[in-house]
């Protein structure tokens, strides 16, 4: 059924987009708390313990980065307000999110079919850069292996054109077995993308 990917969509006008690509912390911070709550902008939802004990396990593994117990503090404070600031800024950001649970390669696989269907040309190659991006996030920053994926405004502009004119219940019409599973995760994968082209955001990937 495939890896679970996990989508969130973020304003590449924002202070905190501008922040990431040339603040090494904040963008540790993105990478390591991507995959927790719902979606990046909801992190400091969950419940205060599991908060306090992920940052710990962040702030060691990445000693060297965040320096003494007062800077880290710090950055996380820093880090915690550019959430909500760009969630002031751009409203609903929090709920521009997508996953795919262990339906990842069904999905890939239906739609590389479609497209090779309609003769786009490298059809494989073009799902495989919408589910898992094009570029990474913060690469002068991070290795690729330790970033996130990013689909790219212009990406994201193409898969909403595409996404378009594909009918998700259509994909799975002949298989009522994957029916709920992988239509619910398609349906919400591309309003994700329908949504991120009309605000003009790009779209963080992780895997979990």
């Amino acid at each position: 059924m495939g890896v679970s990917v996990l989508y969130s969509a973020i304003p590449p006008s924002s202070t905190l987009y501008a922040r990431l690509q040339r603040e090494k912390a904040l963008s540790i911070l993105v990478v390591s708390l991507f995959p927790y709550g719902c979606g990046i902008f909801r992190f400091f939802e969950i419940e205060p313990e599991e908060v306090n004990e992920i940052l710990e396990e962040v702030i060691e593994a990445h000693q060297d980065t965040f320096g003494s117990e007062l800077e880290a503090d710090q950055l996380i404070d820093e880090f915690r307000s550019e959430l909500r600031l760009t969630r002031q800024a751009y409203p609903g950001i929090e709920d521009r999110t997508a996953s795919l649970e262990k339906s990842s390669t069904e999905i890939e696989k239906r739609l590389s079919q479609e497209l090779s269907r309609r003769q786009i040309a490298n059809a494989n190659d073009t799902v495989q850069r919408l589910m898992f991006g094009d570029r990474t996030l913060a690469p002068t920053l991070l290795p690729a292996r330790e970033s996130l994926g990013l689909i790219s405004r212009e990406l994201v502009r193409e898969g909403a054109s595409i996404l378009r004119q594909i009918n998700p219940e259509m994909l799975f019409a002949r298989d009522k077995g994957w029916e709920g599973w992988c239509l619910d995760h398609l349906e919400r994968w591309r309003s994700l993308y329908l949504a991120s082209d009309e605000k003009n955001e790009e779209i963080l990937v992780g895997l979990a």
